[in-house]
């Protein structure tokens, strides 16, 4: 399930062949040593990063024909019948993608709004799936492979942000200055997300259980101060660091800080990645991280 952060569509490209090198332990500024492997990769196949899922199911765009998926760190190839690119995996391994035989989850086909471009972005673990329609955003539940147009989407000119387990969805409006942040709860009821108190603006970045985070800043400040929204769009606390990227059950987030990225555990310890070797795009259940890096693939970050 793709929440916020990076997109695998993002266009970091990481190329890697198969094979698995030994690890290597990189020593963070603070509280945590690092130790990075590289995830396996079939013979023959490269992969693309960032990557998405939940750190149990993994995947990456590889080409338009093929993709890379892992499953407990154990990968296989999946190759489409047309040109294809991946987007999503949830936590039951159903992959999302979309290409020039249309929008897929799993091997069922999705219907698209007639006359419109569209595009998948993120599904969750019930099946529930999001993505974008002639500029407006769109659902298509669990069960159905009808889409329905999210409240107030219809005039163009969305950015998706992600879905979370219950169903709850945030995005936001390109063509105003500042932007304008929403989520959408299961029935589809808007709400918008307002910044701090004499703040110019918000902008969201991931959605986990009902809770948003992102970022509330002054004008000219692009990282701003880490927020979190509840569904009626209040500020119910503001975070040390920067803005949120992604979190897991146990509480631990994966968010910017003022001197890079890193996870901020639960219980207040911040452990900054080392700089220069990962793109992290994904958090897993266990605080592990997954990402990539430039010419060498897919990697693994566990905390030792």
């Amino acid at each position: 399930m793709v929440a916020g952060g990076w997109r695998l569509t993002m266009g970091v490209a990481v190329l890697v062949t198969g094979g698995l090198i030994a690890p290597a332990a990189v020593q963070a500024e603070e509280g945590c040593r690092w130790v990075m492997t590289n995830l396996p990769v079939p013979a023959g196949q490269y992969s693309l990063g960032p990557l998405g899922g939940d750190g149990d199911w993994l995947t990456s765009t590889s080409g338009l024909g093929t993709v890379v998926v892992w499953h407990q760190e154990v990968p296989r190839t999946v190759t489409f019948p047309a040109d294809r690119a991946a987007f999503d995996i949830n936590r039951n391994g159903v992959l999302l993608s979309a290409g020039e035989d249309g929008l897929w989850r799993g091997e069922e086909k999705l219907e698209e709004l007639p006359g419109r471009s569209s595009t998948v972005h993120s599904i969750n673990t019930a099946g529930d799936v999001v993505g974008t329609s002639g500029g407006a955003l769109v659902m298509w539940p669990a069960g159905s492979a009808t889409p329905h147009v999210l409240e107030g989407t219809d005039d163009g000119e969305w950015w998706l942000g992600g879905i979370d387990d219950a169903g709850n969805v945030f995005g936001g409006f390109r063509r105003e200055a500042p932007q304008r942040y929403y989520v959408w709860n299961r029935e589809g009821a808007r709400t918008e997300l307002p910044p701090l108190q004499g703040h110019y603006q918000a902008f969201a970045t991931s959605i986990r259980d009902g809770r948003v985070y992102g970022a509330s800043a002054v004008k000219g400040d692009y990282l701003g101060t880490s927020v979190e929204w509840n569904l009626r769009g209040e500020i119910v606390r503001t975070m040390p660091g920067r803005a949120v990227l992604a979190s897991n059950d146990a509480g631990d987030q994966l968010s910017y800080w003022e001197s890079g990225i890193g996870v901020r555990r639960a219980n207040g310890r911040f452990d900054p990645l080392p700089n220069g070797v990962a793109f992290p795009s994904v958090l897993s259940e266990s605080g592990d991280v997954f990402g990539g890096r430039y010419w060498e693939g897919p990697v693994k970050l566990r905390c030792a």
